[in-house]
């Protein structure tokens, strides 16, 4: 029997060697977990690392030398893409090192031209702008950019792997348990926050897959009506949201925001396809929401002001605050004792994506 370090489970020989070959061949380096109780979790890099070195040991006796050789290249791979340097084509999804200097890269493969920095498209109008003067540039002279309106703003500012840095041109509406399709990286795309089934936090009692997602994550403030989240835009940013909005007049239009969809097993980008709102600039409500949430995260505005008494006990359950009231509090001065108390003690997520 084959055991490995990571559980206490026992596997024979040959379904140890016949799950492992599989693995290497047809799956990603991530699934090479244990086949009975799929340990570890390797969405931690201590387990990560830890683990394949000592799974390294087994599979040299056990597996076949093209397999295992196989096998090395995937580790190496996993390696570069931790590299700094290491970039993947916006065009066709190539990945390299790129040691130069400039911002127009030309990939290996395709010959297409992207931006180092922004990962978008290489145009020659980026050249002798800064990233941010580029997009500035476009969206007040490029005629497809303005049609696209706040489709177009939410598909630039989609998610992007925090493990290998892969950027995807979609909502971050949608399941936000996100999956790399490159690393096979699990983790929420409206904080960046990792997913665990065996959880990293100490002292977590929640069982099975989660995250920890900040206060101003997308995860829980997309269950606010919209009214309420421009509210919280204009008492502390002082921002109108309709000078953002490009207000569409249309009311039978279908949004086109492009979300990743779960379709019978398999995970397609395709549009939205949701009635768009009047007043939501085109956009349908949820997505209209993701919109206003990322103008809160861009101004590292905190939502706990708004909390109603009930959402401000759960907030202080979920992030360990003490809740106790003292005695002869009457309940103001408590609500307002605890508030401020939140605010202090539970900074918002550093991990939430905001202006630079």
């Amino acid at each position: 029997m084959q055991s490995l370090t990571s559980c206490q489970c026992s596997v024979c020989c040959g379904c140890f060697q016949q799950h492992f070959t599989i693995a290497v061949r047809d799956k990603h380096i991530r699934d090479m977990v244990c086949p009975v109780c799929w340990e570890p979790d390797i969405n931690d890099p201590e387990h990560l690392n830890s683990y394949f070195s000592t799974l390294d040991i087994q599979l040299r006796e056990c597996l076949e030398p093209e397999v295992y050789e196989l096998f090395h290249k995937k580790l190496t791979e996993q390696a570069l893409i931790k590299d700094p340097k290491f970039l993947w084509c916006c065009h066709c999804s190539y990945g390299f090192i790129y040691d130069g200097d400039q911002l127009k890269v030309t990939c290996f493969q395709c010959r297409n031209s992207f931006c180092a920095q922004c990962k978008k498209p290489w145009e020659s109008q980026h050249a002798g702008l800064s990233c941010e003067q580029y997009q500035l540039w476009k969206r007040e002279n490029d005629p497809e950019y303005q049609r696209q309106g706040l489709a177009g703003y939410l598909r630039d500012n989609g998610i992007t792997c925090p493990n290998c840095r892969f950027q995807y041109a979609l909502s971050k509406g949608g399941c936000m348990h996100f999956c790399c399709s490159q690393c096979r990286y699990q983790f929420c795309s409206g904080c960046n926050n990792p997913f665990h089934t065996t959880c990293a936090v100490d002292e977590c009692s929640v069982s099975g897959l989660h995250a920890h997602h900040p206060r101003d994550c997308l995860f829980y403030l997309r269950d606010w009506e919209p009214s309420r989240l421009q509210a919280l835009l204009q008492v502390h940013t002082h921002t109108h949201t309709h000078t953002h909005t490009h207000t569409h007049t249309q009311t039978h239009c279908l949004c086109g925001v492009i979300e990743q969809k779960d379709e019978g097993g398999q995970q397609p980008d395709s549009a939205c396809g949701a009635q768009t709102q009047h007043g939501h600039a085109g956009l349908c409500e949820k997505h209209y929401r993701e919109y206003l949430v990322s103008l809160i995260n861009s101004h590292s505005v905190d939502p706990a002001p708004l909390y109603s008494s009930n959402e401000l006990l759960l907030a202080c359950r979920r992030y360990k605050v003490d809740d106790s009231r003292r005695d002869g509090e009457d309940g103001f001065i408590y609500f307002s004792r605890l508030l401020q108390k939140l605010m202090d003690e539970v900074p918002l997520g550093d991990k939430v994506p905001r202006k630079k």
